[in-house]
């Protein structure tokens, strides 16, 4: 009896064992973590990217950050981390060229809004101070018309901004001389390209656009815009203007309005200086530097979502048109390692890049948006 209670307890004691012993050994640590999306590092990591992907972009607007959709983080060896991003932006009112921080720039009223997404590469190292935007992609697109004619069916709509169309050329031609005249002092200013278009109905047509110029120099001894000299072959824009043409029978409203970028435009010989808007210094979250060299990416336009056709679609049983955002650079499930243009000594051996995670967000993702409205939120 004795015997066969104690080989019954040994059993039990085994069978305890057997369950408890699994749960107590370490499990591995995951090759990708996932902080929340609202981390103030994160928000920080974001907004040295998007400030990267802004200076890279020769055309276009600046783009603004509406909130952090995803982020992943790939701790490398040393103190370094590799950040995957997805962010959702926002364009502003600022062009590319001004060089601005998206922080001071305006984000563009409803009817007139540019959203999309884009996804980011970057790497930083605190310790060793490097900041490094090494890959992104973005695609944005306009706002439904559709659904801003719902809303408010007397908002400005876009036009095309062909200056071989009248309307467009006269427009130009009207603001910018309005400009040259009142602003442009010891220079001309001629258009360089235009940007951005739109119409309205008031009291009768209303065109307003945004459009890129650059300035020759009038010499003091050739008084009248007339005299002035003609842009060189090798023109480049020095500012963004802003035009509007209104009429209501004969009588024309014209109004125009300049902001120079940080690039210092020619003078004419004789003439004072011109006030130059210099942008504000990029505030630093931290002592780290950025590394120098070229990122890859490219930004992608579509047109506008046609939302009868995203309901055709859904009653298809077809996804709805999403933004085809992607970012592998290597399709290698351990990765490969990647050349920083400056690399401290302490480091041994290159940070490695994996492929861009996808499937569900993590759990604390999406972070709150700066502009929640769904018309601007990327699905």
């Amino acid at each position: 009896m004795r015997s066969s209670l104690f080989l019954g307890l040994l059993v039990l004691v085994h069978s305890c064992w057997s369950v408890i012993l699994p749960v107590q050994v370490p499990q591995a640590s995951p090759l990708l973590l996932s902080p929340s999306c609202n981390d103030s590092r994160v928000l920080s990591v974001a907004d040295f990217a998007l400030q990267g992907i802004n200076e890279d972009r020769k055309e276009g607007y600046v783009f603004g950050l509406n909130r952090v959709a995803d982020v992943r983080e790939h701790r490398q060896e040393g103190s370094g981390s590799m950040y995957y991003l997805t962010l959702d932006v926002i364009e502003t009112e600022c062009h590319v060229l001004s060089k601005k921080n998206w922080k001071d720039c305006a984000h563009r009223i409803l009817h007139n809004t540019v959203y999309g997404q884009c996804k980011a590469i970057f790497y930083l190292d605190l310790p060793e101070r490097i900041l490094h935007l090494h890959a992104y992609n973005c695609t944005v697109r306009p706002v439904s018309r559709r659904s801003i004619v719902h809303m408010c069916p007397d908002c400005p709509g876009p036009v095309s901004i062909n200056t071989s169309d009248p309307s467009i050329s006269e427009t130009v031609r009207e603001s910018l001389e309005k400009i040259n005249r009142e602003v442009a002092v010891g220079k001309k200013l001629y258009l360089f390209q235009v940007t951005k278009g739109y119409s309205q109905w008031v009291f009768g047509p209303s065109y307003f656009l945004e459009y890129l110029v650059t300035e020759v120099p009038c010499p003091k001894a050739l008084p009248g815009l007339e005299k002035c000299l003609e842009p060189p072959a090798d023109f480049k824009p020095i500012g963004l203007c802003k035009g509007s043409l209104a009429k209501n029978g004969p009588i024309k409203y014209v109004d125009g309005s300049c902001e120079f970028f940080q690039i210092k435009p020619t003078e004419a010989p004789g003439s004072q200086p011109s006030q130059q808007q210099i942008p504000q210094q990029v505030a630093s979250h931290s002592k780290a530097t950025p590394v120098q060299g070229e990122p890859k990416g490219s930004v992608q336009v579509l047109p506008e979502l046609d939302e009868g056709n995203a309901e055709e679609e859904a009653q298809n049983k077809k996804p709805a048109p999403a933004f085809p955002v992607n970012l592998d650079l290597t399709t290698d499930p351990l990765g490969m390692a990647i050349h920083l243009p400056v690399l401290p000594l302490v480091h041994r051996n290159p940070p490695t890049v994996l492929p861009f995670p996808g499937g569900p967000k993590s759990n604390e993702c999406p972070g709150p948006a700066a502009n929640s409205n769904p018309l601007i939120l990327p699905p």
